[in-house]
């Protein structure tokens, strides 16, 4: 009899580390992809702001140099508004495809148009383009006023972002998207609810004695621990770089600190797997056998 509790106890103590395993990476993901805070913060960790401003500044037309100025100027104005709309479309944006609220993300231009139009009358005002040189003030302002109503013509009021407007193809990407969240979620709950079972029917098949439960119990979570802890490892130690060589280099520089929070809880709950899993193996090395029998 103690043979067949011990293959079954044994093939129950599989599957737990099995759940253990995924309940990690479950975690992790949760923690960290499917987190926006997470999300907003390797954001500012990775600089992505200045990697966007540098590529603006790249598709300014060489023959006008004060438009760097000007853009210059007003990215370094606008940066605090960026962060702060970012965050709240990266909210709005989790909120939805969590199934929280609809999708109706309106992002205001008004400081944009504003700062853009104050700059470039100063840019002018203080280095006038060739064409402008010797012109009386009256002119330039005529020039200034020109220009400013062109801004107020190529740069809208507001973006909005709504399925309506993204059109069939991208909405069916974002259904997609919504149903693996929604797995994720559903697969995290049913993962935790699994293991308690398992752990239940462990218990059942030893019948209730504290010494083989805590030894199986504990090397499933020593085992789950490991195989956790080295996943971390190799993913810390793994070189993105060499099969994606096309990152950019400003990104491939900090991939390394990106991978390490990503994968810091999981770090976390390997090693707190492996705590308990050998605190249990010892307890149960400790506790002593009803009636002196060898379990």
């Amino acid at each position: 009899m103690r043979i067949v509790r011990g293959i079954f106890s044994g093939i129950f103590s599989f599957v737990l580390v099995v759940v253990l395993v995924i309940l990690g990476l479950v975690i992790t993901i949760n923690l960290t992809i499917l987190n926006p805070d997470f999300v907003i913060s390797e954001l500012d960790k990775l600089d992505a702001y200045s990697i966007i401003t540098d590529q603006v500044k790249n598709q300014l037309p060489e023959e006008e140099p004060y438009m760097a100025q000007v853009v210059d100027e007003t990215l370094a104005e606008l940066d605090p508004w960026m962060k702060d709309q970012t965050a709240t479309v990266i909210y709005s944006g989790y909120a939805y495809l969590k199934g929280e609220e609809e999708l109706n993300i309106v992002i205001p231009l008004e400081q944009v148009r504003a700062s853009l139009k104050e700059n470039l009358a100063q840019a002018i005002r203080e280095s006038p383009p060739p064409e402008l040189e010797g012109l009386p003030p009256e002119q330039i302002d005529v020039f200034i006023s020109q220009a400013c109503a062109e801004i107020d013509s190529r740069v809208p009021q507001q973006i909005e972002v709504n399925e309506a407007l993204l059109g069939p193809e991208i909405v069916t990407q974002l259904q997609k998207a919504k149903e693996i969240i929604g797995y994720i979620e559903f697969g995290y709950k049913a993962l935790i609810g699994l293991a308690a079972l398992l752990i239940l029917i462990i218990a059942l098949i030893q019948w209730w004695r504290a010494k083989p439960i805590t030894r199986y119990i504990g090397i499933s979570f020593t085992v789950a621990g490991v195989l956790s802890l080295v996943s971390t490892i190799v993913a810390r130690r793994f070189d993105f770089q060499a099969i994606q060589p096309d990152i950019p280099p400003e990104i491939g520089a900090k991939l390394p600190q990106l991978i390490s929070d990503f994968t810091s809880p999981l770090l976390i709950y390997s090693v707190g797997g492996l705590i308990v899993g050998i605190g249990l193996i010892i307890l149960s090395i400790k506790l002593k056998s009803p009636n002196g029998e060898n379990i």
